[in-house]
């Protein structure tokens, strides 16, 4: 080892301009890689509830110049109805209504909370309204405290709700496990002039894991509460869950056979689609496709040119000392030992090369220059972006030098050393 360090500081001279190529690409490297980490990172992350083999089906309302007097009173007992019917649906294996936020659209419903102890500090949040099986049917396990299927009633005193991780951070820090049986009030319901302190009162059950509404998004402070009953009949949204033998073609057969049925009373279907092509349209929708296929186009092209850059000066030194491999064969080294040597000298040369490389970086990040836009910067975040980029490094490093240097040592000493 010490001898190829000599090795490296003799050729100095020789070796300044590799560094500062390696010095740079190193930078350029590591906040690509960071900015890649950005949006897969968060698009990684869970989003707190499971929408796999999920459907959404909206029913809406047909125009009041064709709604009669009958099918308005009956409206409950149509969707009652309609809901049952959906249930017995063959390849269903659950169904539950909600309105509120709804994943992969813009259709979005906030509030504000404050606590009783602090009634000054009112957080705002996203709502979802739901029934107590829609828990079970999007696998959502509350982190702490539990919903009572029983007592998830808009009737109950205070009206249970439940929190995700973020909204519970928002108000205890640490000590968010705490929230379960605190209880809030709605500041905007306590303006009116005769408050109806039964529907302002609000008691935490559980709390949930974080929640996102797009994967390409950050976590957000949300909120389930109990849907009103009867049940508001002009924005229904129902999610179905099915079975995974029936989940191919299972839109076109549900359309087909339940577009008539549905057409019942005050409702008709409004459309089914399941979550997969509503975060596909709304990821288009929200130009987040174009934008992420043009960052990692330009990613990529750079790659390839890092590659290539890389490739080329290792390629090229490692060929011009064909003579010296030549020598160090007729002395008798290995060619794994001769192999071993090149690549240690390589990695050096990157490992001197990483050092400011990693000032740099660590100065780039400290004046806030990368983009965080979905995940935070952290330790942990840097350290591992830039031991990719060394990795990367590394590898084009190795390539470089093992094929042109297992090519020397295929010709002959005596050859090797006439040609020089």
């Amino acid at each position: 080892m010490k001898s190829i360090w000599n090795q490296i500081w003799n050729q100095r001279r020789a070796n300044a301009w590799i560094w500062v190529e390696l010095m740079v690409v190193n930078v350029l490297l590591w906040y690509a890689i960071d900015l890649v980490y950005n949006y897969e990172g968060a698009a990684w992350q869970p989003k707190g509830y499971d929408t796999e083999r999920v459907f959404t089906l909206k029913l809406e309302s047909k125009p009041l110049d064709v709604i009669n007097d009958k099918d308005n009173s009956n409206a409950g007992e149509d969707f009652s109805y309609l809901y049952n019917v959906i249930k017995e649906y063959p390849g269903v294996e659950a169904v539950s209504n909600y309105y509120g936020t709804i994943p992969y659209t813009n259709e979005v419903m906030t509030d504000g909370y404050a606590l009783h102890t602090d009634s000054s500090n009112v957080i705002r949040f996203k709502v979802r309204y739901v029934l107590p099986e829609y828990f079970d049917m999007f696998h959502l396990k509350p982190i702490a405290g539990e919903v009572n299927v029983e007592k998830w009633k808009s009737s109950e005193v205070p009206t249970p709700i439940a929190v995700s991780k973020e909204l519970a951070d928002s108000l205890c820090g640490d000590s968010w496990k705490d929230i379960i049986g605190k209880t809030f009030f709605n500041p905007r319901l306590m303006r009116n002039p005769f408050p109806d302190r039964r529907i302002s009162n609000y008691r935490v059950v559980a709390v949930l894991p974080n929640h996102k509404q797009d994967e390409y998004q950050r976590y957000e402070p949300f909120l389930y509460r109990p849907t009103p009953y009867p049940y508001p009949l002009w924005w229904q949204h129902m999610a179905i869950r099915v079975h995974p033998d029936h989940v191919a073609g299972f839109e076109e057969r549900f359309r087909k056979d339940m577009q008539p049925v549905l057409d019942h009373g005050m409702f008709y279907m409004d459309y089914i689609q399941s979550y997969a092509d509503m975060k596909e349209a709304f990821d288009i929708e929200q130009g987040t496709v174009n934008y992420l296929n043009t960052t990692y186009a330009v990613i990529a092209f750079f790659l390839f040119n890092v590659f290539l850059s890389i490739l080329g000066t290792f390629w090229f030194r490692t060929r011009k000392r064909r003579s010296e491999i030549a020598l160090r064969m007729a002395m008798g080294c290995s060619r794994q030992g001769i192999l071993k040597h090149y690549l240690t000298e390589g990695w050096l040369l990157l490992l001197v090369a990483a050092v400011p490389a990693l000032i740099v970086c660590f100065n780039i990040q400290m004046g806030d220059l990368t983009v965080h836009t979905l995940m935070d910067v952290s330790g942990g975040r840097f350290i591992g972006c830039f031991l990719v980029a060394v990795g990367v490094l590394a590898l084009i490093v190795a390539l470089g030098i093992w094929f042109p240097a297992r090519q020397a040592m295929k010709i002959e000493p005596a050859e090797a050393l006439h040609d020089e």
